[in-house]
């Protein structure tokens, strides 16, 4: 502090003798020394008045009793000042932080799957609210050729669902080539969930299982909102439900599984509660805002195609302004 109370000194007293910009540019340069040193405000004006008295400027009664008045008000503003930078700092941390793991998250997506596995025509969208998501959904191909189709939404966002999200990833890579049915899969996981993740965040699920061979497709959901079949014969919509509790609350739950003949040209949609989700509305949510998508669309077009324009209507529906994350999954058999 003395070597910043002499260089203070050293240019005020220069500028007394000589006003000029090179001396108001030595003080812009110390100020922002003088900000890297944490000096406060209070104490900045503390050095000008010492310099003041110092070098034998008297000041007038009235303009030395405003000055104890200003000073007074600098040490409030000064703890005010010095909690906003901290508050800053602690700001751009985190947002370095969060852009991170939004990039770690992007990897855990599917990003090399071709839209297509055997007779099935694959597409699917998820679009996050904010930076991060609470979303997720992967493709698995399982022992004796069989494809699985998991959607999850994680309630809790930030980095605490990100981390979650990861172990589901890693722990369903472990499962490829497995010939476990879809339940046993979501009780492998309500384990994990139970003994890895934050107390503080539960899990919705639903997976299905496909097997080309027979085109049965499996399926069994952890409380998460009920796949729409539709079914190409007869034209109509249905919901596909089974018992399960979320993961994450109770380790001995069972999970219901169900089967489903899939023909050519039914299909399956799985999706998030934010798809359901109505702008305004205080209705109960349900997946009718999905369905009156769906109905307006050409189902011969590509199943990633008609994800796409299912997804445009339902946010032009919003207004486009998403309150929750968005994901659509869609299963057809061509």
């Amino acid at each position: 502090m003395k070597h910043v109370m002499e260089y203070y000194e050293k240019i005020m007293l220069h500028f007394l003798q000589n006003p000029g910009e090179h001396q108001l540019y030595a003080g812009q340069q110390l100020s922002k020394s003088l900000i890297e040193k944490d000096v406060s405000p209070e104490e900045i004006l503390s050095i000008h008045l010492s310099t003041m008295k110092n070098n034998g400027f008297v000041l007038p009664h009235e303009w030395e009793i405003s000055f104890k008045f200003l000073m007074e008000i600098m040490v409030s503003f000064g703890m005010a000042y010095q909690e906003r930078q901290s508050l800053r700092l602690r700001k751009k941390q985190l947002d370095s932080e969060i852009t991170v793991a939004t990039s770690m998250q992007q990897n855990l997506y599917p990003h090399d799957f071709n839209h297509s596995f055997h007779d099935l025509d694959v597409g699917y969208i998820s679009t996050p609210a904010r930076d991060m998501s609470g979303d997720f959904y992967y493709f698995t191909h399982y022992g004796q050729g069989r494809f699985g189709t998991l959607v999850a939404d994680i309630v809790g966002k930030g980095i605490p669902a990100a981390m979650c999200m990861s172990m589901i990833k890693y722990a369903m890579d472990t499962f490829e080539n497995d010939v476990k049915p879809a339940n046993m899969i979501l009780s492998d996981l309500n384990r994990l969930v139970l003994k890895n993740a934050d107390p503080s965040l539960f899990v919705t699920m639903l997976n299905t299982i496909y097997d080309p061979s027979s085109s049965i497709l499996t399926y069994s959901s952890a409380g998460h909102e009920p796949a729409l079949h539709y079914d190409a014969e007869t034209g109509a919509f249905s919901d596909l439900n089974t018992k399960g509790l979320i993961l994450g609350v109770d380790p001995h739950v069972i999970f219901e599984q169900k089967s489903l003949l899939l023909k050519s040209g039914d299909f399956l949609v799985l999706y998030t509660d934010g798809v359901t989700e109505r702008k305004d509305s205080d209705t109960a949510d349900d997946n009718s805002l999905l369905r009156e998508a769906l109905l307006i669309l050409d189902f011969t077009l590509p199943a990633q195609e008609i994800v796409h324009q299912a997804y445009q209507h339902i946010i032009d529906q919003k207004d486009y302004q998403l309150d929750d994350d968005h994901t659509i999954v869609m299963l057809r058999k061509k």
